[in-house]
């Protein structure tokens, strides 16, 4: 049996304009967007994914961490983190402790934890799997790892001085409209797939359940909407490269029954529960 499970680690405040980008904008006009737009949304969840297989469990991402609270955790110098941004993650919402209430022990239950990419609210909470096999989009970490990734709200200067990942590269075969696939699972029914433009070597995950399909869209888009309506986000940085992604996303989820699991849409959990697909 294959299940799929979301798991919220805190909430994150943004603002509308990073949701949703004016279309024809570039992306440095989106980004100024962000800071002249006046409309905070809701808190949005800022959710992990475990995936459990017959080979073992795999934890896609791990959420933020409440250490966000702490003064001087978030660079000052950067606008979008001293502006743009708030995050709320409690000490017992980190992804260990969620684990712990699900009864796994991460050190001897989890085959893997896996990074869609390194964007802090999904890299923040690696401090928790020190035992653990890792997994990384060598792209995305290439890119992360220095001062553009700085730049981009990653925080290499905040990762486990330990952290040593197993650096992938997404160079398996095509699989619908993707260009190239990476198993997860011998039976290939757990994969990655390249969906770049809100980062840099930015992966989502499919799950092939017996009769349902799970896309673990991570940041691609920040709501299934958005990828019906083919728009893009306000924080990518390449518009036209992630409007290629969105399509490619629509046409893989049109294709077949698909549940479709961004990191940070409210209503991605609900549709999980009830099984609602995406056509």
């Amino acid at each position: 049996m294959i299940k799929v499970t979301t798991i919220q680690t805190g909430t994150v405040r943004i603002k509308s304009a990073q949701v949703t980008g004016k279309p024809g904008r570039s992306s440095l006009g989106r980004k100024i967007d962000i800071f002249k737009d006046p409309n905070w949304l809701p808190p949005l969840p800022i959710l992990a994914f475990l995936i459990e297989h017959p080979e073992g469990l795999f934890l896609i991402d791990t959420g933020d961490t409440a250490q966000n609270s702490t003064p001087g955790y978030l660079p000052r110098w950067h606008p979008f983190f001293r502006y743009e941004v708030s995050v709320n993650v409690a000490p017992d919402e980190e992804i260990g402790v969620q684990l712990d209430r699900l009864g796994i022990d991460s050190k001897k239950d989890l085959k893997a934890v896996v990074l869609t990419h390194m964007h802090h609210d999904h890299a923040g909470g690696l401090h928790h799997f020190p035992h653990n096999r890792i997994m990384v989009p060598r792209e995305n970490w290439l890119f992360a790892d220095g001062f553009k990734g700085k730049l981009a709200a990653c925080l290499p200067q905040r990762w486990p001085v330990w952290l040593k990942p197993e650096l992938f590269d997404v160079k398996g075969p095509a699989v619908g409209p993707f260009p190239s696939s990476f198993p997860l699972t011998s039976d290939k029914r757990v994969f990655l797939v390249p969906t770049p433009g809100h980062i840099p070597g930015h992966v989502s995950v499919i799950v092939r359940g017996d009769d349902m399909t799970y896309l673990i869209a991570a940041d691609a888009t920040y709501k299934e909407d958005n990828i019906k309506n083919e728009l893009v986000d306000g924080i990518t940085g390449d518009p036209d490269l992630s409007l290629r992604t969105l399509q490619a996303l629509k046409s893989f989820a049109s294709a077949q029954p698909t549940i479709v699991l961004p990191s940070h849409d409210p209503d991605g959990p609900t549709r999980l529960m009830n099984r609602r697909t995406f056509l």
